[in-house]
């Protein structure tokens, strides 16, 4: 039984974590200088401070129906190294302000991050994971599509500290899959599970959604 008090404290509007800064805040937001000033002096106030970092990854090779996400339909797999050479460009610009800093938590979504290939997501977290320190009790983890997540994903991610795996299924029923532009087979799902775990992920869940077309209670 699902505790009432459970569902009124979560029945609130929030802003998508996807968007940064998120929503509420468009209007006043810093400067790149301010930005950094800010940055600078919560460091610097921080006891041992550590760091949670969001990368954002937007391609898809196409659109799922229910979709809110920043993210841009294209098949051309051209688009993935100068994307993640912007980011390590970014970083590097961050790098500075970050020599007493630990990273404590590391989440890749997107669009889908599995678009990418394995060799390239290791060429983006090997260029931020090589150049910080880590937590202790570092938690690492990325959100993946069944249909193109391949066991070299899964391996080179492992090797780098990943150990959660958040899978977007939404409903395991095809008619509902065809209907959002969402396929993928329970098959397919069931092989990145078993590789997953073969592998030693502590962590996998699955994102389903309620609500869609040609769902019952």
């Amino acid at each position: 039984m699902i505790d009432s008090r459970l569902i009124e404290k979560y029945n609130v509007a929030c802003p998508r974590y996807t968007s940064y800064p998120t929503v509420p805040y468009w209007t006043e937001a810093p400067t790149e200088n301010n930005w950094f000033q800010l940055l600078e002096k919560k460091i610097k106030g921080t006891e041992k401070p550590k760091m949670s970092l969001y990368i954002h990854l937007p391609f898809c090779e196409s659109l799922c129906t229910y979709c809110g996400c920043n993210t841009r339909i294209t098949v051309n797999h051209a688009v993935e190294l100068p994307y993640i050479d912007g980011l390590l460009k970014e970083w590097e610009m961050y790098k500075p302000y970050l020599e007493n800093v630990e990273i404590e938590e590391l989440h890749l979504g997107g669009g889908t991050p599995t678009f990418f290939s394995a060799g390239n997501l290791t060429k983006l977290l090997s260029g931020i994971l090589f150049t910080i320190k880590k937590s202790e009790s570092f938690s690492f983890s990325f959100e993946a599509h069944p249909a193109n997540t391949t066991f070299g994903h899964l391996y080179q991610l492992k090797e780098l500290g990943f150990d959660r795996l958040s899978l977007g299924i939404q409903d395991f029923n095809m008619t509902v899959q065809k209907a959002i532009n969402r396929v993928q087979t329970f098959e397919e799902v069931k092989s990145v599970v078993d590789q997953a775990r073969s592998l030693g992920f502590k962590s996998i869940n699955f994102d389903i959604i309620y609500g869609l077309p040609f769902q019952t209670a």
